[in-house]
């Protein structure tokens, strides 16, 4: 039987590994949900939001307000019209009103969930397919805490889109959910696109209405 006073003891074999048994090892931070959700909205937003809107905020006054109502009860004024022409900063503050309420939600440590999509992309994704994807391509829309429908109108109608698209709005209207909507058309321009009935919904959201020149074609280029 081996002498154990010759055997190497539990710091020798460490030592020989080029470990210290003397260093302490640190102990892990306690996780901070709200910063976990912070970080994770962070790239989930990075990742989603286009390069364009990557800044945006919600600097219209009209807007700003919309916001501090919704924020305080989003049931009771849970959807906002931005109508204007092409290039007055519809989407951008859209895209800002995302931004906010996201970091609102994430700094509450709430799941949050949120899609952008513009009517003329839903359109596609609804129309039959062979594949059937179409009869449930409009269900994840349907649910999401805040959605963006963008250039409303901007979609050629057809009987089954505009099926669609009214089971989109009058679900979300029925459920008030937060929804933001933005079409460069005027009302009588919109209800042969869309419908009698999704324009009634549409008349019981936040209207804000922009004006001026394309911003993209005033913009300064740098010299």
């Amino acid at each position: 039987m081996p002498n154990s006073s010759s055997s190497p003891n539990v710091f020798e074999l460490l030592a020989r590994r080029g470990i210290n048994p003397n260093h302490s090892i640190d102990p892990e931070p306690p996780f901070d949900p709200i910063a976990w959700r912070l970080e994770h909205y962070g790239a989930l937003l990075a990742a989603e939001v286009p390069v364009t809107f990557a800044s945006a905020q919600p600097d219209h006054p009209q807007v700003r307000a919309w916001l501090e109502r919704h924020i305080a009860d989003p049931a009771t004024d849970p959807w906002l019209v931005l109508s204007g022409n092409t290039g007055t900063g519809k989407t951008h503050l859209a895209y800002g009103v995302l931004r906010h309420l996201v970091g609102i939600a994430a700094r509450a440590n709430r799941n949050y969930r949120w899609l952008v999509v513009t009517h003329p992309d839903l359109n596609a994704m609804l129309r039959p397919k062979p594949d059937e994807s179409h009869t449930y391509a409009l269900d994840r829309y349907l649910e999401v805490d805040f959605l963006i429908l963008d250039d409303v109108g901007a979609g050629k109608g057809s009987g089954f889109t505009e099926e669609n698209i009214t089971r989109l709005v009058d679900y979300r209207w029925s459920n008030r959910l937060a929804t933001v909507y933005t079409t460069n058309l005027d009302a009588d321009s919109l209800e042969p696109i869309v419908g009698e009935r999704v324009l009634s919904r549409l008349a019981d959201a936040t209207l804000v209405e922009l004006d001026g020149p394309d911003r993209r074609f005033n913009r300064e280029i740098p010299a």
